[in-house]
């Protein structure tokens, strides 16, 4: 049996009454609530938890709380603000520790106890919940994994890094960029790599699935995230090589059509199909990588998609574009060729202007970038070998030029003839 020396409650009680024959009222007040928090602590209320019982707790000066009578250590604990939260309260690691499970007008009463069996359960076996939720708010999400793939790796070593982050922010992030890296299930990359497949483009399925993992890579040799790739296990859309050009007929609509815009889509148009060259090169071409005396145009690593020097050699008919352009521009402070409005300082992508071209030829499936296709499928019906046309259009990979040799059919045709004199008896 406790004694008045070791019960802090007697002793409390003895303090209040030499206070209140004594009439200092604020040291009295002081000491009763000190004395209510001690009984709180020690002989903690406990209740049959049912909701009319809980909605009828009405706060006070100081938080309290009520225990439930069925789950050990499950409490609701309501603030003088009104607030109800529920918690568990458990000693873990020798620790007296409380966990929080949820406010009361979020989550039922069967959810709070089946929450709190489940953390009784783990602390029961060894686990510490506490730490273990600590451990995964310092995972990262993906896309604090992707920003520091984009930030220590993209930009340095990839080609096309802005085009690539203005996808993910557009179509990946909003589809599980919040979820922590590491938690994200194959499955989930799965769907959605069939999602895009199916409501824009295999390509861009493909393309998408090819950053991701990159992502994934990069997070696993740097030991920013534990486990395994699950892009890894995604299979990708049969890739089928594009091999669009314009016909002799669609060319001579093209030229008709482009003598309506203005005189710089004209320009730009005309050169983007001469050269062969890309349209982000093209776009910011700049005056002093053109070198009139030898009819080329050297672009340099800094801009290219190999990241190696492209040279570009310039027909006529490009030399007299430029000329013309650089006499009209002799009094502008403009480096590019093509300037323009934006922060860039050159030429916007003129898809607008594109478009227009297109109603006018009457011609709906063509891409600017089939411009560029259409120099080297030209090329190769005129005979010339793939080595020359890879050089012509800077690709570093045969398998990019691989596709003309379908064009290059002479040789071909020539043979089928022979065969076909043989086999006709007359």
């Amino acid at each position: 049996m406790k004694t008045k020396r070791n019960n802090p409650i007697l002793q409390i009680s003895s303090l209040i009454q030499i206070h209140h024959k004594r009439g200092t009222g604020v040291a009295l007040e002081s000491l009763i609530k000190f004395r209510r928090a001690t009984m709180n602590a020690l002989n903690p209320t406990t209740i049959s938890f049912k909701k009319a019982n809980l909605e009828k707790l009405s706060p006070g000066p100081n938080r309290y709380c009520v225990y439930d009578s069925k789950v050990p250590g499950l409490n609701l604990t309501v603030y003088p603000s009104g607030l109800k939260t529920y918690y568990l309260r458990r000693r873990i690691d020798k620790k007296p520790e409380r966990i929080k499970i949820g406010k009361f007008e979020n989550i039922t009463i069967e959810q709070a106890r089946n929450e709190a069996k489940r953390l009784n359960s783990l602390i029961t076996l060894g686990s510490n919940p506490i730490q273990e939720k600590q451990e995964q708010q310092q995972k990262l999400t993906f896309k604090e994994l992707y920003e520091s793939y984009y930030n220590q790796h993209a930009l340095k070593f990839t080609k096309r890094p802005e085009a690539n982050l203005k996808m993910m922010e557009c179509h990946v992030f909003p589809a599980f960029g919040k979820m922590k890296a590491e938690d994200i299930p194959t499955e989930k990359i799965r769907q959605f790599h069939t999602k895009i497949g199916t409501s824009r483009a295999p390509g861009t399925a493909n393309r998408l699935l090819t950053i991701i993992s990159a992502a994934y890579n990069f997070g696993l040799r740097e030991g920013l995230i534990a486990g395994s790739n699950p892009s890894s296990r995604v299979k990708k859309y049969r890739s089928i090589a594009r091999d669009r050009f314009l016909s002799l007929d669609e060319l001579n609509l093209f030229y008709q059509a482009l003598d309506e815009e203005n005189e710089l889509f004209r320009d730009f148009f005309s050169v983007l199909l001469l050269t062969g060259a890309r349209k982000s090169n093209v776009l910011s071409m700049r005056w002093q990588d053109i070198s009139f005396d030898l009819n080329r145009w050297r672009i340099p690593e800094s801009h290219t998609k190999n990241k190696d020097v492209n040279i570009v050699l310039l027909t006529e008919k490009v030399v007299q574009i430029l000329i013309k352009r650089k006499a009209q521009n002799e009094n502008s402070l403009s480096t590019y060729i093509f300037p323009g409005e934006g922060q860039k300082g050159y030429l916007n992508d003129p898809k607008k202007a594109f478009q227009r071209i297109k109603d006018r030829m009457n011609v709906s499936d063509i891409r600017m970038h089939d411009l560029r296709r259409t120099l080297g499928s030209y090329m190769a019906i005129s005979g010339a070998s793939l080595p020359m046309i890879a050089k012509a259009l800077n690709h570093k990979s045969h398998a990019s030029t691989a596709i003309y040799a379908r064009l290059s059919d002479d040789p071909v045709y020539n043979a089928i003839n022979v065969a076909a004199k043989f086999m006709d008896p007359k």
